[in-house]
């Protein structure tokens, strides 16, 4: 487009220059000079008449003389400058249509739908809570102080014929004495072991007889117990378990008469002390024990110390091979040094047989049920079964003391010659049994064991 514009006025320049001399000589032609002619002729109504100019003074006016327009030489046709055929210049590539930056046309940021308008909680009518009218208690009227009763007035005395004079019967009875526990027997026998409870603190004669020592380490002054509790035991039930042990050193009480048969077997003082205490709450080895699950945690509960024993709580969901099968805890020495005591807690595996007096026994004769002192079936009968172990160990640790052949593989021991025999138990107004005041007023129930110098059992009164 721009080199047609070029051309077209290339060509309007030469029309121009061949038209100019024409108009000039024209213009001449109507009056010659650059003065005059029509050029100079103002008012087109009238003629025009060339000035006449004054003859200069002594000479005569002559025509006027017009001088021949110079006769111009034509320009040298105008070379239009050799212009470079104009590259146009390099087609900026058109400079695409400017296109209005896209503004993403800018969504309206998505509109939040607006928010599920929360259909609008129903104004949170505040409960229109009634005035809480405060409870009418009536009055409380002081329990009638129970007017003592007044004391019998003696009968006057009746005179019957012939008879002394009746002394008056005098009414001691203080008002609302306070309640005596009843006191009776739990005495479960099982064929071959306890007899019904005798006198004193003579339970029976049991199934003791006959054992005798034979030559091996006895257990004796003071013994670290080192503990680990298998699986989720509560706070409370680890407590308890302390108050136990820490009760055999209270004097004069049932638990340090009970440790007093033990002694007689070895005629040397015995003390416990709580070595270590660890837990593993998740059951590191699984639910179910066997032999070689409970020699690992024995190494584990090992306190490396002499006279120790390992005792190992096994809690309530965990089964245990040999327990509940006839024997309700096991001891023993996986490497004849370190005496092992474990103990189950019998209240989801075998109730019946090993949570005694507390449930009512699975075979036997039945015999009357008590509810547990701490309100635990299974701890406290777990007490029970670690107090039972406990005196097989002393006696026994390497399975080369005071024993005797039993059934199946079994020995009868100290701990288990009287089993299931617990004496005369206390039992109070709600139920509740027990033999023994331990640390803290905490109750418990010991069980019954062999006393080598009675040969008889024995259970705390």
């Amino acid at each position: 487009m721009v080199a047609r514009v070029a051309l077209a006025t290339q060509a309007l320049f030469l029309i121009l220059l061949v038209i100019t001399p024409h108009l000039v000589l024209a213009g001449a032609s109507h009056g010659g000079g650059k003065k005059g002619g029509a050029a100079r002729h103002k008012n087109p109504a009238k003629p025009y008449k060339p000035m006449k100019r004054p003859a200069p003074h002594g000479k005569k006016p002559t025509a006027p003389h017009h001088k021949p327009a110079p006769t111009y030489k034509p320009v040298a046709p105008h070379k239009p400058a050799v212009v470079p055929p104009h590259k146009p210049a390099p087609t900026h590539k058109p400079v695409a249509p400017h296109k209005p930056a896209v503004v993403p046309t800018h969504k309206p940021a998505p509109t939040h739908k607006p928010a599920p308008t929360h259909k609008p909680v129903a104004p949170h009518k505040t409960a229109v809570v009634p005035p809480h009218k405060p409870a009418v208690v009536p009055p409380h009227k002081p329990a009638p102080t129970h007017k003592p009763v007044a004391p019998h007035k003696p009968v006057a005395p009746h005179k019957p014929a012939v008879v002394p004079p009746h002394k008056p019967v005098v009414n001691n009875r203080k008002p609302d004495a306070p309640f005596r526990p009843i006191v009776q027997s739990t005495s479960i026998p099982r064929p071959g072991t306890a007899a019904p409870v005798g006198p004193g603190g003579n339970a029976g004669k049991g199934n003791g007889a006959g054992i005798t020592y034979h030559g091996g380490p006895l257990l004796s002054g003071e013994v670290n117990l080192s503990i680990l509790f298998y699986g989720q035991w509560q706070s409370r039930s680890k407590d308890l378990i302390r108050s136990f042990i820490n009760s055999f050193g209270i004097a004069g009480s049932a638990f340090c008469k009970w440790k007093g048969i033990v002694e007689s077997y070895s005629k040397k003082p015995i003390t416990f002390k709580v070595g270590t205490q660890q837990s593993d709450d998740n059951a590191s080895l699984g639910k179910a024990l066997n032999v070689d699950f409970i020699k690992m945690l024995v190494n584990k509960a090992n306190p490396g110390k002499p006279k120790s024993i390992a005792v190992i709580f096994v809690h309530k969901d965990i089964g245990t091979q040999k327990l509940c099968r006839g024997k309700c805890y096991d001891h023993g020495s996986f490497d004849g040094k370190l005496p092992y005591l474990i103990v189950a807690n019998p209240e989801v595996e075998c109730p019946g047989s090993c949570g005694l007096p507390f449930t009512k026994a699975s075979y036997g004769p039945p015999g009357p049920v008590v509810k547990p002192p701490n309100g635990d079936m299974g701890v406290d009968a777990a007490f029970v079964n670690f107090a039972s172990g406990l005196a097989s160990v002393l006696t026994n640790p390497l399975n080369a003391g005071f024993s005797k052949p039993g059934p199946k593989t079994w020995a009868i021991e100290a701990g288990n010659a009287c089993k299931d025999n617990f004496g005369k138990l206390t039992i109070d107004a709600a139920g509740v049994g027990y033999n023994a005041v331990g640390e803290k007023n905490l109750r418990f129930v010991l069980p019954t064991i062999w006393d080598p110098t009675s040969n008889a059992c024995w259970a705390p009164m």
